[in-house]
């Protein structure tokens, strides 16, 4: 798609959204947004994640597989 083309599909989804909360996200998006925080539980969930990715613990999925699974739950 054209950059002129994809201007305009985005301009009609724009003005045929009723969804006023997919439009301001719509709006952050463009205007670069808040900035983004994390509060104190989520950074936490993070942390400890981040940790046991660093220890081996867990299982990691290459793109193809997460891929391949969210096309056979779809």
């Amino acid at each position: 798609m054209k950059l002129n083309e994809l201007k305009i599909s985005l301009v009609q989804q724009i003005l045929h959204s009723e969804d006023a909360d997919e439009l301001r996200t719509v709006d952050e998006l463009l205007n670069h947004g808040a900035p983004f925080e994390l509060s104190a539980k989520e950074k936490a969930e993070l942390d400890k994640d981040f940790a046991d990715y660093k220890a081996g613990k867990g299982r990691n999925y290459t793109w193809n597989e997460v891929k391949a699974h969210a096309r056979k739950r779809a």
